[in-house]
Parts: structure tokens; C-alpha cells; sequence
């Protein structure tokens, strides 16, 4: 829009101003787009971050579960001193790990009756338990969860022996049945249903795989 003037006096120059409309700033719509892109995105980054966090959760616990079962292997071939027993010969004794599907945690053991599994009273320090949501899913003997007598198995013993470094297995199933079974898989479940698996063979080979 232009506006003109023109002085009374002649010979003197009109004078023209000019208004212009400015296009600046945001219109509703454009606004609406905006925030709903920005939602999208903070949606996604918020899914991403669970995910990754439920599958951190399980696999961090699974090879500390790794560990403790190495750490038996070493305390039973190293000739640890079972300083808490009362066995008369405190070094010949051999440590393992024990689980129940039952519960969400395990027991690092001395087995100091040497009967290869665990019993009340042999742990070694509190359980160790599962947390974040993780559980022992199930536990599978040599490619089968079942008992081929009846049942699925519930309880894992895994123990060693100096001067042998391999492990020895030994699986209960939900009927109290005892069977050797090996290799022995330990699968562990997020709360997202993430899962871990750990494999222990008799000749001490311990793996992780993500099922």
C-alpha cells in the first residue's frame, strides 16, 4: 500500500511512503506440525532408551552369572580354604552354583559333603539376586528342558573338583528326580523378554548367546 503527497508549493517534489506486510513468526498450523513431529521424535528416543535398557539389564546379570561360575571353577582348582566350614580337611573340598527356576536368584556354594549339589547351610556370602526384572526362564539339560523320567527340570548344580578343571552337572527335575544331563543351559528373561542364555559343559566351557 502506497500513500502520496504532494506539497501545496509548486516545483517542490511529492513525497511517497511505502507499508509492507511482514511474513515473520508461526501460523497455528504451522505450530501444530512442529510440536507434533517433536512428540514423534522424543516417542521414539523414549522407546529406544527401554529397549536398550532391558536388554542391558539381562546381559550385564548374565555374565556376572559367567563370573561367579568361573570363580567356583578357580576357588576349586586354586585349592581355596573353605575358612567358613567345618570339615577337617578345609582345602579338599570343591565350590559350585546352584539354581531353582523358583526364584529369582542363585547360591554360590562350598559343597563340603561332597555329594556334587548343594544343600542348606553350604552357601557361600547371601544369594545373589536377579534384579531389574530378570528371571531364570528355564533350565535345560543337554538340548531338553524335560526330564526324560517326567517333568521339567527346576534345580541346576554346577560344582568343581580339583584336580579336574571340568564341571560336574547334576539336574533336578519338578519331581525331585536326579539326572546328569549335560551341557547345562541357564536362560535368564528381562522384563522385556530379552533372553540371555548360559551354557556350561563338562569340560568347563562356559558361553553366552542371545537367544
Amino acid at each position: 500500500m502506497k500513500f502520496s503527497t504532494h506539497s501545496k508549493n509548486k516545483g517542490l517534489p511529492s513525497t511517497t511512503f511505502g507499508i509492507t506486510k511482514s511474513g515473520a513468526g508461526f501460523t497455528l498450523i504451522e505450530l501444530i506440525v512442529v510440536m507434533a513431529v517433536a512428540t514423534a521424535v522424543m516417542t521414539s528416543v523414549v522407546i529406544q532408551q527401554n529397549v536398550w535398557n532391558d536388554r542391558l539389564a539381562v546381559n550385564t546379570q548374565a555374565y556376572e552369572l559367567v563370573l561367579m561360575i568361573r570363580q567356583a571353577q578357580i576357588y576349586a582348582l586354586g585349592v581355596r580354604e573353605d575358612k567358613a566350614g567345618t570339615e577337617t580337611d578345609k582345602f579338599n573340598i570343591g565350590y559350585g552354583v546352584y539354581f531353582d527356576t523358583v526364584n529369582t536368584r542363585y547360591i554360590y556354594f562350598a559343597d563340603r559333603n561332597g555329594n556334587l549339589r548343594y544343600d542348606s547351610g553350604e552357601e557361600i556370602g547371601s544369594p545373589i539376586i536377579f534384579t531389574r526384572g530378570v528371571t531364570i526362564k528355564d533350565v535345560c539339560g543337554s538340548s531338553m528342558c524335560i526330564y526324560t523320567g517326567g517333568g521339567s527340570f527346576r534345580q541346576a548344580n554346577i560344582s568343581f573338583f580339583r584336580p579336574n578343571p571340568g564341571a560336574i552337572i547334576k539336574l533336578l527335575n519338578n519331581g525331585g528326580g536326579n539326572a546328569t544331563n549335560p551341557p547345562v543351559t541357564i536362560s535368564l528373561q528381562s522384563a522385556g523378554g530379552k533372553v540371555y542364555s548360559v551354557t556350561v559343559r563338562t569340560n568347563g566351557q562356559v558361553s553366552v548367546i542371545q537367544i
